[in-house]
């Protein structure tokens, strides 16, 4: 049997850089083990070519030339986020990975419902969840829920403070709620 896989375009998560500098630098290799295509901004673009990383898309409020013919440019007006998830969206793309911080989480959750996001930030992983989100986490694993849900129920979670909890044993661990209709789940890298 062999160990190579075919990978199709748009079958692996987008990946959009916002600050290279913001989680561990082995973390971003391996999320680039599956060359997904890579989306930065033109305030960006040096930082993350700088790691030797190829990017394929740079949005810019400007036409811009750049010192690499394989690199696409995007125009935008709004918000580079914005803009980037709602490109991802019409290309098709069905998960994006995002790196950074500086951003309203706001802007993330208006496009959730449309493109599964990873918020890779200041050493944490926040993903956004339905009621019935299942995982599997060794115990005393912390994580945290924002917005709390006023109706949540757990399996497999003790809280710890208002939007704070742990896992209790090895396994899965179980979330429900009816409002918000989604949440931030943050959870340490």
């Amino acid at each position: 049997m062999s160990s190579h896989h075919i990978v199709r375009e748009k079958q692996e998560p987008a990946l959009v850089i916002i600050d290279v500098y913001s989680i561990d630098a082995e973390l971003v290799g391996q999320l680039l083990e599956w060359s997904p295509t890579l989306i930065t901004d033109v305030d960006s673009y040096e930082a993350v070519t700088s790691q030797s990383y190829k990017v394929d898309l740079i949005f810019t409020k400007e036409p811009i030339v750049l010192p690499q013919e394989h690199v696409k440019t995007v125009l935008f007006e709004t918000n580079f986020i914005e803009a980037a998830l709602q490109y991802l969206i019409n290309e098709g793309y069905g998960a994006v990975n995002i790196v950074g911080a500086g951003f309203d989480p706001e802007i993330l959750n208006q496009f959730s419902e449309h493109i599964d996001i990873v918020w890779l930030h200041e050493d944490n992983r926040t993903i956004f969840v339905h009621s019935g989100f299942e995982k599997w986490k060794s115990a005393g694993e912390e994580l945290f829920l924002h917005p709390l849900p006023s109706d949540l129920e757990t399996v497999g979670l003790e809280k710890i403070s208002t939007n704070h909890f742990r896992t209790e044993k090895d396994g899965f661990f179980n979330i429900k709620f009816s409002i918000p209709n989604i949440c931030l789940l943050t959870e340490r890298l």
